[in-house]
C-alpha cells in the first residue's frame, strides 16, 4: 500500500488510497508469485442477489450493468465479463443473473452505464444520460451473493481511488499474477471507505483506530453527482470548466475530456493536484452527500488518506512494508517500532516493540527473512528485530554515528548512513562488519538506497 507519515508532527499513520502512477508494488503491499487454483463456483439466479443504482438520492432506471472479474495479465489488463449483462428497473433495482466464478477468490466488480437519472413525470419526459457510469468493487466472487449491492457515487469514488494503479478504464482493471496480493489488498481498501450494502461511508472494514476524510470523499461524490443526474454532455460544451457548459461538460473539460463519469473520476485519482479549486466548485449548492468541503476552501489535492493511530506511534520517522502487507514504523518519540496489519489493525500493542536496544530510531528496512533492521540514532547502533517484534539483537561499532538511513541488498547485507560522521557502514545478515567498512559517504547523509543492479 502507499504510506505517508506526518513526520515529526503527529502520532499518526496515513494510508493513501493509491494515487496516479505511484509504483504498483507500494500499493500491493505483500506480493506473491503463487496463486491457488480451485474449482469454479456457479451462483444461480435463484439466490436473487439484488441491489440498486442511485444517482445521489434518486434511483436510476435503465442502467446497463455488467459484472466483471479483474484481469490477470498485467496492470490495467482487460477484465472478463461474468454472466450476462442486464438493466435496472425504472426504480433502479436489479437482480443478478446466474454467473460462474472462475475461482471462489476471483475479484469482481460491477459497472453500470447509461440510464435515466431523471424519471418521467406527468409533465416532463424522462432524461437519458449516455455519459453516466458508476461502479462498485465487490471483492471475492464467492461472497457476492452474501449481501445487497448499492451502486452510487460514493461506491464509485471508493472503488476508483482504491484501484487506480490497477486501472486504466472502466473495464480495464487487473494485475499480474505476481501481485495478486496487491490487488486483493486494494479491493479490501474499498470496504474501509464505503459500505457497499447501503452505499454510505464509513465502510464496515474500517478499523476503530482509523479515520476518514469524510468531507473530501463526499465532495468528490457530489462533483460526480452533478453530471450523473443530468442529460450528459461533452468537454466541448464548456470553455473554462466553470461559467459555461453542462454539468458533464464542465467536469469533462477539467478532467482530460473523457466521455463518462468513471473516466473523469479516474483522471482525478491519477492527477489529484490538477484543477483542484475549479473541481471543488462543481458540486451543487445543496449537496446530496454531506458534510462537504466549502467551495471557497478546496483541499491541497484530491488524495484520499486513511489516518491510523495507536500501536505505539510517537513522532514516526521511517516506514517499510513486509511481504505479508504489514506496515512497520520507526518511532523516534518513544524509541519503539510499531507494526500494523494490512487492514490497519495495530499489532504492536500500545507502546510498540522495544526489544534489541531500540533508541530514537529514524529508519528501518526488512530483509527477506522478515527481520526488521532499525537504525538507532540515539545510541549509535542498529537493531535486528525478529519478525514477531518480540526479540531483537543490537549491533554497534563499525563506524556507526547517528545513523538515520538503512537499506538491504539482495544478499541480505545491511547498509547504514551515518549522519554524524559522513560515512556509511555495512553489515552482513549476521551483523558482522563488511570488509573495508565503514565507507566514505556524503556529508551528513540521512537517506540511503541500494541499486537492484
Amino acid at each position: 500500500m502507499n504510506i505517508s507519515l506526518n513526520l515529526g508532527m503527529k502520532s499518526s499513520l496515513k494510508y493513501l488510497l493509491p494515487v496516479g502512477m505511484i509504483a504498483a508494488f507500494l500499493t500491493g503491499c505483500g506480493m506473491t508469485t503463487s496463486t491457488s487454483v480451485t474449482s469454479p463456483v456457479t451462483v444461480g439466479a435463484a439466490t436473487k442477489v439484488s441491489g440498486i443504482v442511485m444517482g445521489g438520492q434518486q434511483p436510476v432506471g435503465g442502467v446497463s450493468i455488467q459484472m466483471y472479474t479483474v484481469g490477470t495479465s498485467g496492470y490495467g489488463s482487460a477484465a472478463t465479463p461474468l454472466g450476462a449483462s442486464f438493466s435496472t428497473t425504472s426504480a433502479g433495482n436489479f437482480t443478478l443473473p446466474a454467473f460462474t466464478c472462475p475461482t471462489p477468490g476471483a475479484l469482481t466488480f460491477l459497472v453500470g452505464t447509461g440510464g435515466q437519472p431523471i424519471a418521467a413525470t406527468q409533465t416532463t419526459a424522462a432524461v437519458t444520460n449516455p455519459n453516466l457510469a458508476l461502479m462498485v468493487g465487490l471483492g471475492a466472487c464467492s461472497t457476492v451473493g452474501s449481501s445487497y449491492i448499492n451502486v452510487n457515487e460514493l461506491t464509485t469514488v471508493a472503488t476508483i481511488w482504491s484501484l487506480s494503479p490497477f486501472m486504466t478504464g472502466l473495464t480495464s482493471i487487473g494485475a499480474p499474477s505476481t501481485n495478486a496480493t496487491g490487488i486483493k489488498n486494494a479491493f479490501a481498501a474499498i470496504n474501509k471507505v464505503v459500505n457497499t450494502t447501503n452505499g454510505l461511508i464509513s465502510g464496515p472494514a474500517l478499523p476503530s483506530n482509523a479515520t476518514l476524510p469524510i468531507a473530501e470523499i463526499n465532495t468528490l461524490a457530489d462533483i460526480l453527482e452533478q453530471c450523473v443526474n443530468s442529460g450528459g454532455g461533452s468537454a466541448s460544451d464548456s470553455t473554462d470548466g466553470q461559467t459555461t457548459g453542462t454539468p458533464c461538460g464542465k467536469l469533462f473539460y477539467l478532467t482530460g475530456a473523457p466521455t463518462n463519469t468513471i473516466a473523469a473520476a479516474l483522471y482525478i485519482a491519477k492527477n489529484p493536484a490538477l484543477n483542484v479549486a475549479k473541481l471543488n466548485m462543481l458540486r451543487s449548492t445543496s449537496p446530496v452527500f454531506q458534510p462537504v468541503l466549502s467551495v471557497n476552501t478546496p483541499p491541497s489535492d484530491w488524495t484520499i488518506a486513511i489516518s491510523y493511530s495507536g500501536g505505539g506511534l510517537s513522532t514516526p520517522q521511517g516506514v517499510a512494508t513486509d511481504l505479508n502487507g504489514n506496515v512497520w514504523v520507526a518511532n523516534s518519540g518513544n524509541s519503539s517500532v510499531s507494526e500494523f496489519s494490512s487492514t490497519g489493525a495495530a499489532i504492536s500493542g500500545t507502546t510498540g516493540f522495544t526489544a534489541g536496544g531500540i533508541s530514537v530510531p529514524y529508519a528501518l528496512a526488512l530483509d527477506q527473512s522478515g527481520n526488521v533492521w532499525v537504525a538507532n540514532s540515539g545510541n549509535n547502533t542498529v537493531t535486528k528485530l525478529a519478525a514477531t517484534g518480540a526479540t531483537g539483537t543490537s549491533y554497534s561499532g563499525n563506524g556507526l554515528s547517528t545513523p538515520k538511513g538503512i537499506a538491504i541488498d539482495g544478499l541480505g547485507n545491511v547498509f547504514v548512513s551515518n549522519s554524524g560522521a559522513s560515512t556509511f557502514s555495512g553489515f552482513t545478515s549476521a551483523g558482522a562488519a563488511l570488509p573495508s567498512s565503514p565507507f566514505t559517504g556524503p556529508s551528513a547523509a540521512i537517506g540511503i538506497a541500494v541499486s537492484p543492479h
